[in-house]
């Protein structure tokens, strides 16, 4: 059995809602951090930190996943609209739709492929993560109120108990970055919660024996 870890400090409560995770039934999804979208947003800090949260997470023996977004050669009008708003959306492929190698991600690391925000939409990831017996989500994605938002929405009405690392996060503004996480919590977390790194990497390296 797997040991479990300390509940993590967020808002709007104490995550998860019943104090039960462990690297058994929970992972990290690690959402468009590009080489593209990095560079567009300015969010090379944001990436550090997520690079942080992928190695601490990978020596606790919790699963680390990768989301990829990019489009076809005809730019959709939701392609058009990210663009407009500051969050361009690269064809696969090119260097700007890898992912980057700041995130540190081993080889073998999994990545799924996704046309749009939400990495479930299209993707074999809801049904991995249900072979696994994973129902906690630690998030972590660029931009906030694109694929982050997206992606933990998605989840929540799945039924995966999420919490999004803010400073693991950027917006396309960083009105949008608060604002996003402002509705992830509103209502007594209607999306999920919200915590900082430190409190996210501390419980994970503080297990408790079983």
């Amino acid at each position: 059995m797997a040991d479990n870890f300390p509940g993590v400090a967020a808002a709007p409560y104490s995550w998860p809602f019943d104090g039960q995770w462990s690297a058994a039934d929970s992972a990290l999804l690690i959402l468009g951090f590009q080489n593209g979208t990095i560079a567009a947003l300015g969010a090379e800090p944001e990436a550090a930190v997520a690079a942080k949260l992928i190695a601490c997470a990978r020596e606790a023996g919790l699963p680390v996943i990768a989301s990829r977004r990019g489009r076809s050669e005809t730019l959709s009008p939701a392609a058009a609209r990210r663009a407009a708003m500051g969050d361009p959306v690269f064809a696969p492929g090119t260097s700007e739709w890898q992912l980057s190698d700041m995130l540190g991600l081993q080889v073998e690391a999994l990545i799924f492929d996704h046309p749009g925000d939400n990495a479930f939409y299209s993707t074999g990831l809801e049904a991995w993560l249900r072979r696994r017996g994973i129902r906690n989500l630690v998030l972590a994605g660029v931009p906030t109120e694109g694929l982050l938002h997206a992606t933990q929405r998605a989840a929540n009405d799945m039924g995966f108990e999420c919490i999004a690392v803010s400073d693991a996060c950027k917006g396309t503004t960083d009105a949008r970055h608060a604002g996003q996480l402002r509705i992830t919590v509103f209502g007594n977390g209607l999306f999920g919660t919200v915590t900082c790194s430190d409190q996210l990497l501390s419980a994970l390296r503080a297990p408790i024996p079983t």
